[in-house]
């Protein structure tokens, strides 16, 4: 935890680690300025919260709509695919476990690090071998080594992050595609986790899904959600997934924010601009700092690269950032941030400034 991160069950470890921090330091938790857990700074659009009040007083009572024929039609028209290849999730984790389970594949799955840490748990919780390869180095600023992904013999699943967590570089759609296709040759599927496309929709392969193809989405980080958890699968067969989720997967009031959220195309527009201007601003002041290394990226957050202890350092002094040092391939001298409000990032500058 002194290092910037929380583990948990699993071999899983996450940022969003303020209350664990306030534990250790006792300090109260609002005390921090929070750079670990890598949410929208424009915060949630003013019409998700509003339907989500409204669906909290008018329909807690009740159960959802077992078919989420609202949500799926706003998520689909929102991400630009068939309502029909959309399957609601208790948040993009429930999605990617989901997806395991649904490729109905035995054998190994392949994991190209450093990424997402829950890719692991949910292969083996669908009976799968985690298989780790580095795939990604600082030399080559993090970019995917397409060798990483030449040798498939016995490989039933590969997961690909795209932006990839927690490196920050996204790959074409045309690149995408191209690893889409290798993996079908060699009769698996691949999921394709992207929780942080929205930043960035031009590379998303969404609307190309098939038998080998899976798409995870997660609907909180953009949407400034994470508490309500909300994500989705989309593949060709929707029922064959859904029958191995629970009913009820999203509660009302996620499914309310959901919809209306999706619906605000304005405010897409908005944070794609904005986040993108707030990033470029931010990787420039902190590359200014000596000793910093400021890894290119493409969604809400930057891995950057410092002395170690940097991350206790700056917990000391009320920053928390997201510590790197259990990803395989990185290491306690890389930390994440993720990009915040203009006033909030150069508090982080400063504090980052003075801890070095």
């Amino acid at each position: 935890m002194a290092e910037g991160w929380a583990e948990h069950p699993g071999t899983r470890h996450h940022g969003a680690h303020g209350a664990a921090a306030a534990r250790l330091l006792d300090v109260p938790e609002s005390d921090f300025l929070d750079f670990s857990q890598n949410i929208n700074p424009l915060g949630a659009p003013p019409a998700a919260l509003e339907a989500a009040r409204r669906a909290l007083d008018e329909d807690a009572g009740r159960y959802p709509d077992l078919s989420y024929h609202d949500l799926r039609g706003a998520l689909a028209a929102y991400v630009g695919v068939d309502p029909g290849s959309v399957v609601p999730t208790n948040g993009g984790a429930e999605a990617l476990f989901l997806a395991a389970r649904a490729a109905g594949k035995r054998g190994t799955a392949l994991i190209p690090e450093p990424t997402f840490s829950e890719y692991a748990p949910a292969a083996e919780a669908a009976g799968l071998s985690p298989l780790r390869r580095v795939a990604r180095n600082a030399e080559d600023g993090f970019r995917l080594d397409p060798e990483a992904l030449a040798d498939l013999d016995g490989v039933s699943v590969v997961f690909l992050c795209n932006p990839n967590n927690p490196t920050g570089g996204a790959l074409g759609r045309r690149e995408v595609l191209e690893i889409s296709d290798r993996v079908r040759e060699a009769g698996a599927v691949l999921v394709v986790d992207e929780a942080f496309v929205d930043f960035v929709p031009e590379v998303s392969v969404a609307d190309m899904v098939d038998d080998h193809l899976f798409v995870a989405r997660s609907f909180t980080k953009f949407f400034a959600i994470p508490g309500l958890r909300l994500g989705c699968l989309i593949l060709p067969d929707a029922p064959r997934a859904q029958a191995l989720q629970p009913s009820w997967p999203v509660n009302a009031v996620a499914a309310a924010a959901g919809t209306a959220a999706a619906r605000d195309t304005g405010f897409a527009r908005r944070s794609i601009r904005e986040v993108t201007r707030l990033r470029e601003d931010l990787a420039a002041a902190l590359a200014a700092l000596p000793g910093l290394t400021v890894f290119p990226g493409a969604a809400n957050f930057l891995l950057v690269r410092g002395p170690e202890g940097l991350t206790e350092n700056l917990a000391q002094r009320g920053v928390l950032v997201r510590g790197c040092a259990p990803f395989a391939g990185l290491g306690p001298a890389f930390f994440r941030v993720a990009v915040r409000a203009e006033h909030q990032n150069g508090a982080l500058v400063d504090a980052v400034r003075g801890a070095l």
